[in-house]
């Protein structure tokens, strides 16, 4: 929780965002990033930092900002991401939204909410919960994977009819043949509502971004381009850049981000260039709690094609379905009471002012419980 006296205003205003290093995810652990953390709010209460509201337009200022005022060691991702959560919603008070600044500096549109996929293990996980948006994780046996694909996809389309639709992840599994097999071994019905597959193959450090990519472009002209491709981790951990995907032949379309590793202002950058070069930028999450997932969803609906511009292949769904995996959550009410079905969109959905207002009513408990001290930048 940071805390801020605004010069204008005596009022004391307070941001929420959340360091959740998680194991397997993030290369830091808990205890490196709660040491940092301490470090840096320690210091901004000692020295009170000014926190200039043009920050919030995410077009680099942000991270400028960090670097001058975290200066001894470069922050950890989850650091980093937490802090950028924390001082946006400080910030988001005397705006429209948290992210209204920055979607209208970046030229994209801002929706009144997202879609929501859901994740599934196996057919038998799909329940009667309303998600439309389906995301399923292969790259195993590749035959054993296609059957398996084809009887959710079946399920599906029975339970959602036309708003059906699957995305698939095989984390780079896959040789160039495994992943043919796959995909050959899907039915016309499978492919017509599957809006990508994520990283079909094996990402081999010797030889290269240019022969790594070389291979999404032959598993495409091997398969007549039956499926489309996104990238995730490839791009997270900087196997490609974006200018490199620019030149990929491959049909991609979605980049995969991940905020908590990635952070904030830059999943804003990545996404903003999805859009103008043809792809859809996808939001997902690992198991952070309602709080990152808030911003997570705010931060979505914030990064819209404009109206006029055609859509890629995949909706706008994004990968915050891992909230159905949480046992508890901090978030007041938890995100899953914010997730509805039906409506202008179908499909699970999440509004952007219900996010912002758990927020607020969240981190106001927070303070109200542990005392609020009146110090700026305090660490609740």
């Amino acid at each position: 929780v940071l805390q801020a006296r605004s010069q204008a205003d005596p009022h004391v205003v307070s941001g929420l965002g959340e360091v959740n290093p998680l194991p397997l995810f993030h290369r830091e652990t808990r205890e490196e990033a709660e040491a940092q953390l301490v470090a840096v709010l320690s210091a901004w209460t000692t020295s009170r930092p000014r926190v200039p509201a043009t920050i919030a337009r995410l077009d680099g200022s942000l991270g400028r900002w960090l670097d001058q005022h975290c200066p001894d060691v470069p922050l950890l991702p989850s650091v980093r991401a937490g802090l950028e959560m924390a001082l946006l919603h400080l910030l988001g008070s005397s705006a429209p939204h948290l992210g209204a600044a920055a979607a209208a500096a970046r030229g994209v549109s801002s929706c009144s909410g997202v879609g929501v996929n859901s994740l599934v293990a196996r057919e038998e996980d799909l329940g009667s919960d309303g998600a439309t948006v389906v995301k399923l994780k292969v790259g195993k046996d590749p035959a054993q994977d296609a059957e398996r694909t084809n009887k959710l996809g079946e399920l599906l389309l029975q339970r959602a009819g036309p708003q059906a639709r699957l995305r698939l992840d095989a984390n780079q599994a896959w040789t160039v043949d495994e992943a043919a097999t796959f995909i050959n071994g899907l039915t016309d019905s499978t492919t017509a509502i599957t809006e990508y597959l994520e990283e079909p193959v094996k990402w081999v450090p010797e030889t290269g971004t240019e022969r790594f990519l070389a291979s999404w472009e032959e598993l495409a002209e091997r398969t007549q381009r039956r499926v489309w491709f996104a990238a995730d981790e490839s791009l997270t951990e900087g196997a490609v850049r974006c200018e490199d995907l620019a030149g990929c032949k491959a049909p991609i379309a979605a980049l995969v981000l991940k905020p908590s590793l990635q952070g904030i202002e830059q999943t804003v950058a990545i996404s903003t260039w999805a859009l103008q070069n043809g792809s859809r930028p996808v939001l997902s999450s690992a198991f952070e709690s309602g709080v990152a997932l808030s911003h997570f969803a705010i931060l979505a609906a914030s990064m819209a094609p404009l109206p006029w511009v055609l859509p890629s292949n995949a909706s706008s769904c994004h990968g915050l379905g891992t909230f159905t995996r949480l046992a508890e959550d901090v978030l007041q009410p938890p995100f899953a009471d914010l997730v509805t079905t039906g409506g202008s969109c179908d499909g699970w959905q999440v509004d952007l002012l219900s996010c912002q207002e758990a927020l607020d009513k969240t981190v106001a408990a927070l303070v109200e419980s542990r005392g609020s001290n009146g110090r700026a930048n305090g660490w609740s």
